[in-house]
């Protein structure tokens, strides 16, 4: 059962990039099913109050997307906890409306606030090839983006009213002394990812506005499947491994985060502290 008492530290279970597939050799397919099961009973023996899963949830095949949801949801069935969802690229494989009634989204971008902490769940994908512009800002901003096709077609951007609404949310956090977690499936700094998986096509700008609030504490993202980390001006910006590529990373298929007192520390499935963070000021 997930914590129920204030006074202790909060802790949540993590996981990104699992890219299910029902395309794999049957043994490789059972593989991933039997050690998404096995993340499963460790975040139940570590007593988590919910599942942040960072997304890319499924591979999207074209021919079996429908079917790795299904599969995939059936897995994660049984965990008694609150799963909270990001969408990532490969997700948009099915259509937007599809998807979010299938993992319970209301809205792609969501906040939920626990124990004085408020997380921010951001839509990476807002403005993207997948998804249609809101507004004139965004649709110049994906024009612009189209004529650059080496930042990728499979990245997108955050919108003009995600913005507002993101602008409207630290500030809030801020009057209201909460401590904020941003959530994004994208890296949000070019040095915590590659050239070939690329980051938040305007993540310039989303990084200086949250290192401009100091009600954020930390970033969380996935999508870069080998993991990264940087500062920006004392805000910890933290790529998670994929849980894809756990054979090439195996100190990292899936974690808890803690948040006690001043710090973050995130463990692998092993118990190994992979960051002790202290929060900045």
């Amino acid at each position: 059962m997930p914590h129920s008492n204030s006074n202790h530290s909060l802790r949540f279970g993590i996981i990104t990039d699992i890219h299910f597939s029902t395309e794999s050799e049957t043994a490789a397919a059972k593989a991933s099913a039997a050690e998404l099961r096995a993340c499963i009973e460790y975040w139940q023996g570590h007593d988590v109050d919910f599942l942040l899963q960072l997304g890319d949830l499924i591979n999207g095949s074209d021919t079996y997307k429908r079917e790795e949801l299904r599969q995939v949801s059936a897995i994660f069935k049984p965990f008694p906890a609150t799963i909270r969802h990001v969408i990532g690229n490969h997700c948009l494989a099915l259509p937007r409306r599809e998807l979010m009634e299938a993992l319970g989204l209301q809205s792609a971008y969501y906040t939920f606030t626990i124990q004085g902490f408020r997380f921010m769940v951001l839509d990476g994908m807002d403005v993207s090839v997948l998804s249609t512009p809101e507004t004139e800002e965004d649709r110049q901003l994906l024009a612009h983006f189209r004529a650059h096709p080496e930042l990728h077609d499979y990245c997108g951007a955050i919108g003009s009213r995600q913005k507002t609404w993101l602008q409207k949310g630290l500030e809030e956090a801020e009057h209201f002394g909460e401590k904020v977690i941003i959530i994004c499936h994208f890296p949000l700094l070019a040095e915590t990812t590659d050239q070939r998986h690329g980051l938040l096509w305007n993540h310039r700008e989303i990084a200086e506005l949250l290192a401009s609030s100091p009600a954020v504490k930390a970033c969380l993202s996935g999508h870069y499947h080998y993991g990264g980390y940087a500062q920006l001006n004392g805000l910890h910006v933290v790529v998670l491994p994929a849980f894809v590529n756990r054979s090439a990373h195996p100190r990292f298929t899936c974690g808890t985060v803690e948040l006690a007192g001043e710090r973050m520390v995130i463990r692998n499935q092993l118990d190994e502290t992979i960051y002790d963070l202290p929060l900045r000021h």
